[in-house]
């Protein structure tokens, strides 16, 4: 791997010295058109960056040239497979790619079941952009990986945290009244602490004295409907299910109303590659961007995308559900690359909060390359 130590990389991924090699790994992922072996990142001529300065919070983004270049092809993959909530990050670019002379079908968005695989993946130039979590992204940039954020997928989810107790009524019960707490050790942890931190409760999920991993959110729905733990974070919908079921269930908060203003997911890609491929990427900036509002904004487009990219789409009440709270709440970037200094900070905050990462090893300049969000704009005449 190139300008990465691999011992820092199995740090970052959680892989033993035993991993599976790379070309291993490919050949267990698959993606929404079935392309299991991506080749290449992407067009390998030089791009242009964006014409003048980055302004502020852009130290490390590289320096400015003419807003020229030849827009190429790209790979891109996810570190899990996309959901209702979260589809644009592979609808907006095949749907709306071609506008800004980008060929990006959904044979060139490769989806692994793990994080570490999907950076691993592009680590080793089989890809050129990432996506995956928020904390996930800022944690890898923090142990050397090579890559910058320049592009978000998402600002929230649909996710609530539940309880099954009359008596646990604030978030503040969950700690005074020591209940059982179920959350898993990645995504969902990081949304119920991102909701207890905006609504300053003074404690995370780490200051509580019972708490169960609980890795998948239809397993911790079962397990509050059975009574097997007081309190925990799941789906909106799932919440709605346990309570049609006629067992005990109400919401405390929910994450989409928490004003946690952070990044839940976004794109990543190494600054050899960006550099590289800036038209590229920056397309690819614009058509998510572009996409990500037509989604929103028109519920049959939803729809039609979701029964598209979606491997196993939601039942059409469950989309429509899901689909007035992405409309209301501002689930996803639709003016800009949502990529801004405090959003970036305030996700580096939760990290260090957390123990991903030491304090002071980020600051958001070093995180960001705001080069393809600038051309992405004129993209799109804004």
């Amino acid at each position: 791997m190139n300008d990465f130590d691999r011992r820092q990389f199995l740090r970052v991924a959680g892989l033993s010295a035993a991993a599976i090699p790379l070309g291993g790994v490919l050949d267990a992922c698959s993606s929404s058109g079935g392309s299991k072996a991506p080749s290449g990142g992407g067009s390998t001529s030089p791009a242009a960056a964006a014409s003048g300065s980055a302004g502020a919070g852009s130290a490390g983004t590289g320096s400015a040239a003419p807003a020229t270049g030849k827009v190429g092809t790209m790979k891109a993959n996810n570190g899990s497979a996309p959901q209702d909530t979260y589809v644009n990050c592979v609808a907006a670019p095949v749907l709306y790619g071609k506008d800004f002379g980008l060929n990006f079908t959904d044979s060139d968005f490769v989806i692994f079941q793990s994080g570490s695989a999907a950076i691993q993946t592009t680590l080793g130039k089989q890809t050129g952009a990432v996506a995956t979590g928020g904390v996930s992204l800022l944690e890898a940039i923090a142990q050397g990986a090579p890559f910058k954020v320049f592009q978000a997928i998402a600002f929230t989810d649909n996710t609530v945290i539940a309880t099954n107790k009359p008596n646990i009524k604030t978030l503040a019960d969950i700690k005074n009244m020591n209940a059982v707490v179920g959350v898993d050790s990645n995504t969902a942890l990081e949304e119920f602490d991102a909701i207890l931190l905006a609504q300053n409760t003074g404690f995370i999920v780490s200051d509580l004295k019972k708490v169960q991993d609980i890795e998948s959110s239809g397993e911790r729905a079962s397990a509050l409907a059975a009574g097997q733990v007081d309190v925990t974070i799941i789906h909106q919908t799932q919440a709605d299910q346990i309570a049609s079921s006629g067992k005990p269930v109400h919401v405390i908060a929910s994450f989409y109303s928490a004003n946690t203003k952070i990044l839940e997911q976004g794109w990543m890609a190494p600054t050899e590659w960006l550099d590289k491929n800036l038209a590229t990427a920056a397309a690819f900036c614009a058509a998510t961007i572009k996409g990500s509002k037509a989604l929103s904004q028109d519920q049959s487009a939803f729809l039609s995308a979701c029964k598209q990219f979606l491997k196993a789409p939601p039942s059409d009440d469950a989309l429509k559900a899901d689909w007035s709270l992405i409309s209301q709440h501002a689930f996803w970037p639709t003016t800009t690359a949502g990529i801004e200094t405090d959003r970036i900070q305030n996700t580096i905050d939760l990290a260090v909060k957390e123990g991903f990462i030491e304090q002071g090893i980020l600051t958001a300049d070093k995180v960001i390359d705001t080069r393809p969000a600038q051309m992405a704009m004129q993209m799109l005449g804004s």
